[in-house]
């Protein structure tokens, strides 16, 4: 009896634990590495597995895996090779939940184990380009632990309008997880001076960025401090651009088990994918991810924003939502009243320069985008006035599709993304045709008064 409890006690200690749901895939030509990667592997109970990344049988829907790549073999190809395959039940999104650590040198990767031993989740921190100077930003990062940042970017930084965030201007990223809502981020293999890797190399356990045109997120901003890990916050993410036709471009680089806050600031429901849900929401292994609790709120908030991945119809007419137009409208309906045909060049431009001031002083919008949406909104008005509700509905629904047009024709944009984008076009630009149309008429009542 002793003999057979000996033997099983054995039997448990030596034998893989293959069932485990996080894995370390540790590429052979870093074999040295694997005293670190087991440091890692043992915070989540996990197991390393030294791989040339031709085998992935080991791992299950429900894992978390953590690449450890060699960066010379890291690029766009390799990521979406590793999602395709990992794609096991056809639902066009990958299966497990997945990071990479592309690795330069070894001494960063031990920095990096040690620092995320340290991780303690807390607070969220949303940064918008032009909205905060450097010096505010480094107070205000100081106790939070995941740090979402808005602007155009590139693999080496982003553009922060008044700063640019890169690797002279990060504060301290120590123990803080990051995701970028900006284009290219991602593309560690394209610059020197890549700002993901640095930020690892600093200490931050995981960043979220993107590999391609657009941001990392399908959902509002709050999505990303809903309480679950932040590698299944990219699969969600991806799973959303998967529906509608876009490359799953959001990459997670570090831990992909992290989670980054201690509460939920943004609720995200969980329901099996049958019926409705099925229909209305992406299926990630079986269940879909609602951001909101009812039905008609997910909805609401999954698809109010449609244009989000690219930012078609928030740069090109509304630089941030509907709201700002309204009162901008009424401005210009209120400073214009009635004026011959022949100085409307004129009134424009003075105008634009009034609004101009009155937008500066109100929103602090950045010079050029406040310009830009002066001019378009006077477009409205001029169109509005002369109530040809054609041109209007035009003026609305062209911008967004020629340029998704235009994405699809260059291969930025599949077939399935263009006809969703053009039957969303039509539906927003029909309401808004209808909401400037009613706020025309109460501004003409007002300006009226002034006669």
């Amino acid at each position: 009896m002793k003999r057979a409890l000996v033997f099983l006690f054995l039997l448990i200690l030596f034998v893989p634990a293959v069932s485990a749901r996080y894995y370390v895939v540790l590429d052979e030509r870093l074999a040295g590495l694997y005293p670190y990667a087991s440091e890692v592997a043992t915070l989540h109970n996990g197991t390393v597995v030294v791989s040339n990344f031709s085998d992935f049988g080991f791992l299950g829907p429900d894992d978390y895996v953590l690449f450890v790549v060699n960066s010379s073999r890291f690029d766009r190809d390799f990521v979406y090779s590793i999602y395709r395959r990992l794609d096991r039940n056809g639902d066009g999104i990958y299966d497990p939940v997945v990071g990479f650590y592309p690795v330069e040198r070894e001494g960063d990767f031990i920095y990096w184990t040690k620092a995320l031993r340290s991780f303690r989740p807390g607070k969220a921190l949303f940064v918008e380009a032009g909205r905060i100077e450097y010096g505010d930003y480094v107070g205000a990062a100081e106790n939070a632990s995941l740090v979402w940042v808005g602007g155009h970017g590139s693999p080496s930084g982003v553009d922060m309008v008044l700063w640019r965030f890169d690797e002279e201007h990060m504060g301290n990223p120590a123990g803080k997880a990051f995701v970028f809502e900006s284009c290219d981020v991602g593309e560690v293999w394209k610059s020197n001076a890549s700002l993901v890797l640095a930020l690892l190399r600093r200490g931050s356990p995981a960043v979220v960025a993107s590999v391609e045109m657009g941001g990392v997120s399908y959902l509002s901003s709050g999505f990303w401090a809903s309480g679950y890990p932040l590698g299944k916050l990219v699969q969600i993410s991806n799973s959303y651009f998967r529906k509608v036709g876009i490359h799953p471009k959001a990459v997670l680089f570090g831990d992909p088990a992290l989670l980054p806050v201690s509460s939920p600031e943004y609720s995200v429901s969980k329901k099996p994918a049958s019926g409705i849900y099925a229909m209305m929401f992406p299926p990630v292994n079986g269940d879909v991810y609602m951001p909101g609790g009812s039905l008609p709120v997910s909805l609401f908030r999954a698809y109010g924003h449609i244009f989000n991945p690219l930012d078609l119809w928030k740069s090109l007419v509304t630089l941030g939502g509907v709201g700002p137009i309204i009162p901008i409208l009424g401005a210009v309906l209120l400073l214009r009243q009635k004026k011959p045909a022949r100085e409307e060049a004129f009134w424009a431009v003075a105008s634009s320069v009034i609004l101009l001031l009155f937008l500066g002083i109100l929103w602090g919008y950045p010079s050029v985008g406040a310009s830009l949406l002066v001019l378009l909104t006077w477009a409205v008005a001029l169109l509005l006035s002369r109530l040809n509700l054609k041109r209007g509905f035009l003026f609305l629904f062209l911008p967004p599709s020629l340029v998704v047009s235009l994405a699809l024709l260059a291969g930025y944009a599949t077939l399935s993304y263009w006809a969703f984008t053009l039957f969303v076009s039509l539906l927003t630009s029909l309401f808004l045709l209808g909401l400037l149309l009613g706020t025309y008429r109460a501004f003409q009542r007002v300006s009226a008064a002034f006669r």
